[in-house]
């Protein structure tokens, strides 16, 4: 059951994170561009203020249920369902925002899974997986971790087990604040392999912060040559990275990797070895400044 609240009382709760954003409170209904010879698969477009729909799964606490510590990545929050930081907007935008207890200087934040978890690209075909966000400029933004991903469907049907040779599609990652984000692929073994685990094989690009960006990777198989299938990601219809099955050198890895089914994530993560090592330091700091997270005003899954 979600949690009551008014209109009032809840544009009350959240419009000191609209204005930190400076976002205005309202706007025209969101719509999912169409893709010319591509099929909208499936999308959400956040239309209903206040909890998240049934379209997506929360994630809860510090880690996966007897998975690793700390998510594995050395992140520091704990992950929560409360709309303080999760929620629609009044003006329709999926809300993520990480907050520091003032009295335990802990912090929580919030990660959602999608519950469909068959987003596949056929043999023959393409499928492209796209979101609109926006990254907040401004404030002390060490520590924070914002990611749009998605995981294959064989980690979460074992039990959330088998990374990273069940694959992982890191369509946009950005750390710190900082105008760089990145697209990265993780497969194969752990440590070594492949995509080089932990750090997997990535790319970078810088983006404008403090307005929408289209993030988007495109999963091609249109040539029958499975080495010369490939993943592309792109910021705003511009790609800026490029990995092909000739790039892996390894069937079985690139199949688990390219043609299984996928599931999508959204999150703002704090701290974790990748922050870390873009600042040099641990964070976040005391000085992070909380309520910085991220928008989202809709994702797509297309195919053709």
């Amino acid at each position: 059951m979600r949690p009551f609240f008014t209109l009032v009382s809840f544009i009350s709760l959240v419009s000191p994170i609209l204005a930190q954003y400076n976002i205005s409170v309202s706007r025209a209904i969101p719509s999912v561009p169409k893709r010319v010879g591509f099929t909208l698969t499936w999308s959400e477009t956040f239309s209903q203020p206040g909890a998240i729909s049934s379209e997506w799964l929360y994630d809860i606490g510090t880690s996966y249920p007897g998975g690793p510590a700390n998510w594995g990545t050395g992140e520091i929050q704990t992950y929560t369902s409360s709309l303080q930081n999760v929620y629609v907007s009044p003006n329709g935008y999926l809300t993520i925002v990480p907050l520091r207890n003032p009295k335990t200087r802990t912090w929580t934040s919030a990660r959602i899974e999608t519950v469909k978890d068959g987003f596949k690209c056929q043999a023959g075909g393409e499928m492209i997986i796209e979101a609109r966000i926006l990254l907040p400029a401004g404030g002390r933004q060490e520590g924070v971790w914002a990611a749009f991903w998605a995981m294959g469907r064989k980690f979460r049907r074992n039990g959330n087990d088998g990374w990273p040779m069940t694959g992982e599609w890191d369509i946009m990652e950005a750390v710190n604040g900082v105008d760089t984000i990145l697209g990265t692929v993780h497969c194969g073994m752990y440590p070594g392999g492949p995509c080089n685990e932990p750090n997997g094989i990535g790319g970078t690009t810088n983006i404008a912060r403090g307005v929408f960006n289209n993030y988007a990777l495109r999963v091609d198989r249109t040539l029958s040559d499975w080495q010369k299938e490939y993943l592309s990601w792109s910021v705003n219809g511009v790609e800026y990275h490029r990995i092909s099955g000739y790039d892996i050198g390894d069937y079985g890895i690139w199949s688990n990797l390219v043609h299984e089914p996928f599931f999508l994530l959204l999150n703002v993560a704090m701290g974790g070895g990748f922050p870390n090592a873009w600042a040099g330091q641990d964070t976040p700091t005391p000085a992070t400044t909380p309520g910085y997270g991220m928008l989202v005003d809709w994702v797509a899954v297309y195919n053709k």
